[in-house]
């Protein structure tokens, strides 16, 4: 009999010890496949703490933990940060899988086996996805009633909203994201880290970029974002559940910085910008 396979799922939380055991609950709920769990701390007080993670230790027995220090002029752009130590799990990773997990969000008991089952589907592929369901923090549906909550702009979270139901990524009275790298046959790149299952080989040619120019800052890019750039630029098969199996609870960094349409903010040329990217703008 095969045994199931095995899926690391890296984990970084700074210091919010309720959400990151939460998450850590959720990857210990997995059905129907094996899982390490790497939690790096980013400088957390509570992982640095013995008697936390001791007692992380006795509730997760099978969680690697590391806390991670910042060097004294460690000043760089936040995202740059976290795809470095994304960066530093999957290198720590076993499996021949690897997903994230943001430490304030959660996964569905089935969500890693129908990443895989995804990809086992579709033996070309390379990375599956899932979709997600927003949630407020106390655990109540989300719905975006009209705006897109990841663009940067109020002035234009309206407009993209009504973008975003034209792809089918958000519905009127949902609180379901159907996430996407392509729409109408144009790439959009609107895939969550947490939603990403990769096969491990593959992070071995792509990782999460590190290097974000001073454009790309001024618009406010994420790792999650740069991330499915590569994938797009890269022409990487990326398959979908199509299942909304991740939890993904409001009010984390990216719910201001991250959307389907940047502006720019600064004196670069839009035009050439938006082509390297390949971007809908």
């Amino acid at each position: 009999m095969t045994s199931p396979p095995l899926v690391s799922v890296v984990t970084l939380t700074r210091d919010r010890p309720r959400q990151l055991r939460r998450a850590m609950a959720s990857v210990v709920a997995q059905r129907g496949v094996r899982v390490e769990h790497i939690v790096l701390g980013d400088d957390c007080p509570y992982l640095g703490d013995p008697a936390a993670r001791e007692s992380l230790r006795r509730r997760f027995p099978a969680a690697v933990i590391r806390v991670v220090h910042r060097s004294a002029d460690d000043g760089e752009y936040l995202p740059a940060r976290l795809a470095r130590l994304r960066n530093e799990g999957i290198g720590l990773a076993r499996g021949a899988y690897v997903a994230q997990l943001d430490d304030d969000n959660a996964y569905h008991p089935e969500h890693l086996r129908s990443l895989v089952d995804a990809l086992a589907a579709e033996p070309g592929a390379q990375v599956a996805h899932s979709w997600r369901r927003l949630l407020t923090e106390d655990g109540r549906p989300f719905v975006p009633d009209g705006e897109d909550p990841w663009h940067p702009d109020p002035q234009q979270r309206a407009e993209s909203y009504r973008q975003l139901v034209g792809w089918g990524v958000l519905a009127p009275g949902s609180n379901v994201v159907r996430d996407t790298l392509r729409a109408a046959g144009i790439p959009i790149t609107r895939v969550d880290t947490s939603e990403y299952l990769v096969r491990r080989d593959l992070h071995e040619r792509i990782p999460f970029p590190t290097r974000y120019p001073s454009w790309r800052r001024r618009r406010g890019y994420t790792e999650d974002l740069a991330f499915s750039i590569e994938l797009v630029r890269q022409g990487v098969p990326v398959t979908c559940s199509e299942r909304a199996t991740l939890d993904y609870y409001m009010g984390g960094y990216s719910n201001a910085d991250a959307g389907s349409v940047r502006q720019v903010t600064g004196p670069d040329d839009a035009r050439t910008t938006d082509e390297r990217e390949g971007l809908v703008r």
